[in-house]
């Protein structure tokens, strides 16, 4: 467990605070590009949709950000931890993150009269974070080049928004009041596309 937390702290300390920041501050922001308070079930949901969910876009991609750094990468092997668990910590690490940014963003919104039924839209749009975060995360382990990592899941986004639910069925991401089930659908893929992406990663390396 001790190396565990190790690897936990120094994955805050050299790279996910960033990530973090900017994520406070896409949210922190939001008042400047959309309202937040007085929101029908309808504007709330595509709030939470279109702009929160972006969160797992920026906290879950650069996981594969340190082994840039081949002196780090070297130091890591050296220490005989399987690279696996520290993919999986790091990860878990941005679940966190994404959990409690979105949970608070919700509270604020309810307490600005937001209509919403707190705990199916919290679930859907973390299976919308889980479901970007996760096509990044195999998108850079695949090309091992983190601007294809974020442009990927920024691409299925755009595709959201143009194509719709008619082309995009079970797939669709900003399904939470046209059709719920889809959140359970692009969850099990962000979730299998993030195993795939770490199995495919660590192979790589």
């Amino acid at each position: 467990m001790e190396k565990y937390l190790e690897i936990t702290k120094v994955q805050f300390r050299h790279n996910a605070w960033q990530h973090l920041l900017l994520s406070v501050l896409l949210l922190a922001g939001s008042p400047l590009v959309l309202g937040i308070s007085n929101l029908d079930a309808s504007q709330s949901a595509k709030v939470l949709e279109t702009y929160v969910a972006l969160v797992g876009i920026l906290l879950f991609v650069p996981v594969f950000l340190p082994e840039q750094d081949r002196d780090l990468w070297d130091v890591v092997k050296a220490r005989y931890t399987k690279m696996t668990a520290v993919y999986l910590t790091r990860i878990l690490l941005s679940l966190l993150f994404s959990a409690l940014l979105t949970l608070i963003f919700l509270l604020v919104m309810r307490a600005g009269d937001c209509e919403m039924e707190p705990v199916k839209y919290y679930f859907g749009t973390m299976a919308e974070v889980i479901a970007f975060g996760g096509l990044g995360v195999f998108a850079y382990a695949v090309s091992d080049n983190l601007i294809v990592g974020y442009m990927i899941p920024l691409g299925y986004y755009v595709a959201g928004i143009s194509a719709g639910y008619r082309y995009m069925k079970k797939l669709y991401p900003f399904g939470m009041l046209t059709d719920y089930e889809t959140k359970y659908w692009i969850l099990g893929a962000g979730i299998v596309l993030m195993v795939c992406g770490v199995l495919v990663f660590r192979r790589r390396r």
